[in-house]
């Protein structure tokens, strides 16, 4: 039986914390900010809603940034 091959440590990039969080299907922490009239906020959203996320103020898509959250030591 050979060993396994030792194991490869988590992708850190932002892309890698975004997906990882959507995946797992809990409430993610997004900021949104609409660039139609400027609207701006944060959010607490399900990955599910985060494709169809629209601007309260004008229902225009808004952009969606998932936020990384860091382990306290």
């Amino acid at each position: 039986m050979e060993p396994l091959p030792p194991a490869q440590p988590p992708e850190r990039g932002p892309a890698d914390v975004a997906d990882a969080l959507t995946r797992s299907g809990a409430f993610v922490e997004c900021v949104f900010h609409c660039p139609v009239c400027g609207a701006a906020g944060t959010s607490l959203i399900r990955p599910a809603a985060l494709p169809g996320k629209r601007c309260a103020m004008c229902a225009e898509p808004v952009v969606v940034t998932v936020l990384d959250r860091f382990a306290r030591r």
